[in-house]
């Protein structure tokens, strides 16, 4: 599921992160955007839409990034974002930043897919302008 949107997502946590080696401050931020992703979404689609979202976005990803592999249940109501800290922090930099970038990416493919572009835009746009923004024409 490697595209230009995901080279653009990894590129802005890239630029995002560019002064932090720390991996636990970037799984810490990382998290953090899922925590604000959870937010906005939840009342629109429900806890359980948005973990179901996260779920498949994390099967899929988990075929270029081995390591995001959900080996749990994934009928979860909501999404566990201590587990998700814990894969983040066991990777390298570049992987951590690589793998999470085509997860945020394949979950904004996936919400694309439900609701359309401009709708994903808009509703994800206070999470990260920069991150879930269509390049400039």
């Amino acid at each position: 599921m490697e595209s230009p949107g995901s080279n653009r997502i990894e590129a802005e946590l890239t630029h995002r992160f560019a002064d932090t080696i720390d991996t636990g401050l970037i799984a810490d931020g990382m998290v953090s955007l899922w925590q604000e992703i959870d937010a906005v979404l939840c009342p629109i689609l429900g806890q359980r839409g948005v973990a179901a979202l996260y779920q498949r976005s994390l099967y899929l990803a988990s075929r270029t990034h081995g390591w995001l592999m959900d080996s749990r249940d994934d009928t979860q109501a909501s999404i566990d974002f201590t587990h998700l800290k814990t894969l983040l922090m066991q990777q390298q930099r570049a992987d951590l930043i690589s793998g999470g970038g085509l997860l945020l990416h394949t979950f904004y493919e996936l919400l694309v897919s439900l609701v359309g572009r401009s709708l994903t835009e808009r509703v994800l746009h206070s999470v990260g302008a920069q991150l879930f923004s269509s390049p400039p024409a």
